[in-house]
């Protein structure tokens, strides 16, 4: 038996998003591993591209959004997700999660490459 925390959508719309579009699995592992360990609340995941470089607007998805201001310590919840997996080892100023405000509230954003590997 697995033990995780809640799960929630923002809107209908993102939760039919997420679960009509293919999502890359190692985003589905590192998502697991908040859920498991946090809970979270999805914000943004599947959306078309806004630019040729969202991984929002890829298939399979590669990013997703969640919401920041439900935990205690948000940084920290970036912090661990950043000390687990490494985005790119060839590009090591790259994160999976970013805790950040693009212009519409703070939020984590997460990302994935084809090379994001868990850290040994």
């Amino acid at each position: 038996m697995i033990k995780a925390h809640s799960k929630a959508y923002k809107t209908k719309e993102i939760y039919i998003a997420e679960s009509t579009h293919e999502h890359d699995p190692m985003l589905s592992e590192i998502e697991f591993w908040v859920l498991e360990n946090y809970g979270m609340v999805v914000t943004c995941s599947y959306r078309e591209k806004l630019h040729k470089h969202d991984l929002h607007g890829v298939i399979p998805v590669r990013a997703k959004d969640i919401r920041s201001w439900c935990y205690n310590d948000p940084e920290e919840v970036e912090k661990a997700i950043n000390s687990r997996w490494v985005y790119d080892p060839n590009r090591t100023y790259k994160r999976v999660a970013l805790y950040h405000d693009s212009g519409k509230g703070p939020h984590i954003h997460l990302q994935v490459h084809p090379n994001t590997r868990r850290r040994l």
